[in-house]
């Protein structure tokens, strides 16, 4: 007779034999697909270094040419970096799939669909989505132009084309769902950007402490044109305002931070004035009215406010002073530059931002901050900037229709819309209009390529725009017509805009929800939102958009704390 007993304890040992066999092959598995998760994390690191810490400084063969070789190295490493982490990425996605469907055999396979549905839900976002799209749309816009040629680096000098821009979208997926979240990254981007700035603030007045063949006033610091400067300053400078912002005095650690952080906002006011593209100053004007509206809710926040708005007010001065003690050496002035730098407007700044810092810092003190007051002093400012902003647009509009219709401001270029406002833009920006109304519905929703718009205007276009660009810049091709949404409503379509736009306006109203409890997260959104209005006036480039991209990946990858796995 057989023991029933014994049948039973040697079923079970061999049952717990099997199953043992079984969690050591699975936790085999997640370990190797662990290890290969590492390895992608280290290579998006070094990633994140050439595009922060190296690309700023690249330059194979000196200045004259620094934008193309950037471009051109930018493509390089991209490139060789990718092969090795698509490679990885493959077989990360092997060891991921096997190790699912091993933790749910023994479960019904219709739920199986179900599960990965839902995790992929969890999983992206609505800017990963419209970042699909995007490429998606990209793609399409490819293959439906004439131009292809063209549109496969792009323009150039510029080489924004389909290559570059998917390049870019992977990079942010990559950054966003597979690096690890440091803050050690933010820092060294901080103290690359800071060395950049500190050149570029000396080299407007004409000190060099690097060799520079192109000694003028249109190019500055390692990065070149001062139109690609401006891009690249306000992409990178305020994530570190925000965070300075949003960072309290805290223990001598965090007071230590504060200081670094101070200064490193001042050396970027500084450079920032003193550039000379009127695009940044905006930007700079918009950004301090969104941190003065995102403050009031709180006296502690209003008092950093106004702690930066001196630290802007006491840099402006000091470049008076600097401007005052040698007249001759600032090599590039404008009407922004002379009103911030210049008379009593910087005295004014500085003396009402003190007061405003002292009112806060004794109401916080006391208690006696009134949360209402403040909004409501916040709310009558947006309603006279708003209004200020309309009344702005309409003198413009009514001047152009009615020559002579504003006395004495008739004649300011400000208030005449032509071909030569806003240094051409009224040029570039009909350029972009007439474009866009001369394609077919197809390539209305499509475009004419990625970064493909000169290759139209100067072999499509009618002649009448061809001449009078020509007329306008002479032997100069229009390679965009600076203002980035624009541009991308001729190159990729009404498709591609709305996706792009998409992208950018979800990560930055995802990651300003985060102020006050990410930080990092929420300076990313300041980043997007800077790039953004500086970008109405100008373009995208291989120092802003580079940037734009790997601090939007890293501002997701910081909002979910630790990549999950897919």
């Amino acid at each position: 007779m057989i023991d029933r007993g014994l049948q039973t304890k040697e079923g079970e040992a061999m049952s717990g034999y099997l199953e043992s066999g079984e969690k050591k092959k699975d936790s085999l598995m997640i370990s190797i697909r662990g290890w290969i998760r590492t390895l992608i994390d280290y290579f998006i690191c070094a990633y994140i270094v050439v595009i922060t810490a190296v690309l700023p400084f690249y330059s194979e063969n000196g200045y004259s040419y620094i934008a193309t070789e950037k471009s051109l190295f930018f493509r390089r490493v991209s490139i060789q970096m990718g092969k090795a982490v698509l490679l990885l990425l493959f077989i990360y996605i092997v060891f991921s799939g096997a190790v699912y469907l091993w933790s749910r055999k023994n479960r019904g396979r219709e739920e199986i669909p179900k599960e990965l549905w839902a995790a992929v839900r969890r999983k992206f976002s609505a800017a990963d989505i419209f970042a699909g799209l995007y490429g998606l749309a990209l793609v399409i816009s490819y293959l439906c132009s004439e131009y292809k040629e063209r549109a496969k680096w792009g323009a150039e000098g510029w080489f924004m084309g389909l290559y570059i821009q998917l390049i870019l979208l992977a990079a942010y997926f990559l950054v966003s769902k597979f690096w690890k979240p440091r803050k050690f990254y933010f820092y060294l981007m901080f103290g690359a950007s800071a060395v950049v700035f500190l050149l570029g603030y000396l080299n407007r007045f004409g000190v060099y402490p690097i060799e520079m063949e192109l000694r003028n006033s249109s190019f500055i610091s390692t990065i070149g044109n001062m139109n690609w400067y401006c891009g690249y300053v306000v992409t990178v400078l305020f994530v570190g305002v925000a965070f300075f912002w949003q960072k309290g005095s805290g223990g001598r650690g965090q007071k230590a931070g504060r200081i670094l952080l101070a200064l490193y906002s001042g050396l970027g006011f500084g450079t920032l004035v003193t550039q000379g593209s009127t695009s940044g100053i905006v930007t700079l004007g918009a950004v301090m009215l969104a941190l003065f509206i995102l403050s009031v809710g709180a006296g502690e926040r209003m008092q950093r406010f106004w702690g930066i708005a001196l630290l802007l007010s006491g840099v402006c001065l000091a470049t008076s002073v600097v401007r005052a003690v040698f007249p001759e050496r600032l090599d590039f002035t404008d009407e922004f530059v002379d009103l911030l730098t210049t008379g009593a407007m910087p005295i004014v700044m500085t003396i009402l931002s003190g007061i405003f810092l002292l009112w806060t810092s004794l109401a916080k003190r006391r208690g006696t901050y009134r949360e209402k007051s403040v909004k409501t002093l916040a709310r009558v400012i947006m309603i006279i900037v708003s209004i200020s902003l309309v009344a702005f647009i309409a003198m413009i509009v009514l001047n152009t229709v009615r020559p002579g219709s504003l006395g004495s401001l008739s004649e300011n270029k400000a208030f005449i819309f032509s071909s030569g406002w806003g240094s051409n833009r009224g040029e570039t920006w009909n350029a972009g209009i007439q474009c866009f109304l001369a394609q077919d519905p197809l390539h209305k929703l499509v475009g004419v390529g990625p970064d493909a718009m000169v290759a139209y205007l100067y072999n499509s276009a009618d002649q009448g725009l061809l001449d009078s660009l020509k007329a306008a810049f002479g032997p100069l091709y229009l390679t965009n017509v600076h203002n980035e949404w624009l541009t991308l409503l001729v190159d990729v379509g009404i498709l591609g805009l709305v996706s792009f736009v998409g992208m950018i306006a979800c990560a930055a109203v995802k990651f300003l929800r985060q102020i006050g409890k990410n930080p990092m997260a929420a300076a990313c959104g300041f980043a997007l939102f800077a790039y953004t209005v500086n970008n109405i006036f100008s373009f995208q480039q291989i120092m802003n958009v580079t940037s734009l991209y790997v601090i939007m990946g890293m501002g997701a990858a910081f909002l979910s704390g630790d990549a999950a796995d897919i």
